[in-house]
């Protein structure tokens, strides 16, 4: 089931956004990840649209919109594989005409699913907080 987030929700998204970003950047510091845990739950999750993806009372992973913008797209690391990212991406894609994001090229298993998802690259740059490169990609 697909609903819409919960305040209540906030400590358990940013607790599957920290497991699988540490699980899916080994190319960054678990301690850069483990920094912005309060700016998370304060600033970032607060400012965006986000949905929930729950099973039986457990919520398995979460996108999160700004305007066009998919901001996070995050599945607790042992739920992944399941479908879960793919139905989110698909939920936001029933709001929106159009979708961007960002990811970053050392993680090539996400950018394989963003491609598998219709996303096309447009372009790169260079994260300012971790160094790394991010793919630019657009939906529409």
């Amino acid at each position: 089931m697909i609903r819409n987030c919960r305040k209540t929700d906030l400590e358990e998204m940013v607790e599957i956004w920290y497991k699988a970003s540490v699980s899916a950047h080994s190319f960054i510091p678990a301690s850069f990840w483990a920094l912005q845990k309060s700016a998370m739950k304060e600033n970032y999750l607060p400012r965006a649209e986000n949905f929930i993806l729950e099973e039986e009372g457990q919520l398995t992973g979460f996108i999160s919109l700004v305007g066009e913008r998919v901001c996070a797209l995050f599945v607790a690391p042992e739920m992944q594989g399941r479908g879960i990212g793919r139905a989110l991406l698909e939920h936001a894609k029933t709001l929106r005409t159009r979708l961007s994001l960002k990811v970053y090229r050392e993680n090539e298993r996400s950018l394989r699913f963003y491609e598998k998802c219709g996303f096309v690259a447009t372009g790169e740059e260079l994260d300012e907080y971790t160094g790394c490169v991010q793919i630019l990609m657009k939906w529409e």
